[in-house]
């Protein structure tokens, strides 16, 4: 119940604007209103269900793997055992060591030109973030969706899921 109150009270914005009013002696003055302003959460700067449950660190570091090639940003947060799905060739359950040495042969093998995550979410208490990517396969542009999610293991976010379709 509290995060959907911090959900919903994270949909609006609170805005000071200075007004000038006139007192009884004809000065303006002048005065501080704050309103309220509704912003739906993909046009925030924070993405709100990432932001609520300390995720957000780990979807921006995903993020920067995935575009810079750097398989370590990537994988740093992967949990001790993690669920790959990768284009219908890799699929199953692996230790941290192994999907990360899974991840970085796909990676090696097609290079990424572009990616960002787009869609952010929450299920079952668990955040999540999708996203679209091209990448270069044997000359050939293909178009590529990530979809991540998070899992808390002792008092931190990590990767549970990665699948790259």
């Amino acid at each position: 119940m509290r995060l959907l109150l911090a959900v919903v009270v994270g949909l609006f914005v609170i805005q000071e604007v200075l007004i000038s009013q006139t007192d009884q002696h004809g000065q303006n003055t002048p005065s501080t209103v704050i309103s309220l302003v509704f912003e739906p959460p993909y046009l925030q700067p924070d993405h709100l269900i990432a932001q609520y449950t300390g995720g957000e660190e780990v979807f921006q570091s995903v993020q920067r793997g995935i575009v810079d090639g750097d398989i370590e940003e990537l994988t740093r947060n992967f949990g001790r055992h993690i669920y790959l799905n990768i284009r219908s060739i890799e699929s199953g359950y692996y230790s941290a060591n192994q999907a990360q040495f899974v991840v970085q042969n796909f990676f090696n093998t097609n290079k990424i030109l572009s990616f960002s995550f787009t869609t952010y979410g929450e299920s079952g208490g668990a955040p999540y973030a999708t996203g679209r990517g091209s990448i270069n396969v044997k000359g050939n542009r293909e178009y590529i969706q990530i979809y991540v999610s998070l899992m808390k293991q002792k008092d931190r976010w990590v990767i549970s899921q990665f699948n790259i379709y």
